[in-house]
């Protein structure tokens, strides 16, 4: 049973390169399957189902075992470097909008993660704003913000390379330019 779905997965992979998302329709899919049509809706209601299945099953679901032991760089690593191997599949994915878009898929499983973490460590803030739900909402549009760039570079970049920037992004910059500036004077 798990290996249909995969196979469904990897058909719909290569036609997301070959195609792009937009130009397929599930007989597409069902057909590079092999497999009947309805064969499709026993595991997977829609194209977007198929992306957020490959999303967990490939990338989130090992990232979150590292980020949850508290390997958070080690997670987002994972992240980056799967997503290199299949970059292809991603870049096509990253320009999907609105409801069920890649960027909605991706930011939904880290908020909740970064829910969860803080609100387990019994994380509280004197400032009313700055809840576990915004910082996850925050830390998750950064994660998207640079993911994005990379994917829409056309230069060579490596998910390494990336995460130095994520965390260049993620520090202190604007007190660090400010002081550097500073400085200078």
């Amino acid at each position: 049973m798990a290996e249909i779905r995969r196979i469904l997965a990897d058909s719909f992979k290569e036609l997301v390169q070959e195609k792009g998302f937009q130009k397929i329709i599930v007989k597409d899919i069902t057909d590079r399957a092999k497999v009947k049509r309805p064969t499709f809706y026993t595991y997977f209601r829609d194209k977007y189902d198929v992306i957020d299945w490959i999303f967990e099953q490939e990338i989130w679901q090992p990232a979150r075992s590292l980020i949850s032991a508290g390997y958070t760089k080690e997670g987002l690593r994972f992240m980056l470097v799967c997503m290199e191997k299949d970059k292809a599949f991603y870049r096509r994915l990253v320009s999907l909008e609105g409801q069920n878009s890649f960027k909605e898929i991706m930011e939904r499983y880290m908020q909740d993660e970064v829910k969860e973490v803080l609100t387990k460590s019994g994380f509280q803030s004197k400032n009313r704003l700055l809840t576990p739900n915004t910082i996850a909402e925050y830390l998750a549009n950064m994660f998207w913000f640079v993911m994005q760039k990379w994917m829409s570079y056309d230069g060579e970049i490596s998910a390494e390379e990336l995460l130095e920037i994520y965390d260049l992004l993620a520090s202190d910059l604007l007190e660090e330019i400010l002081k550097e500036k500073l400085d200078r004077k």
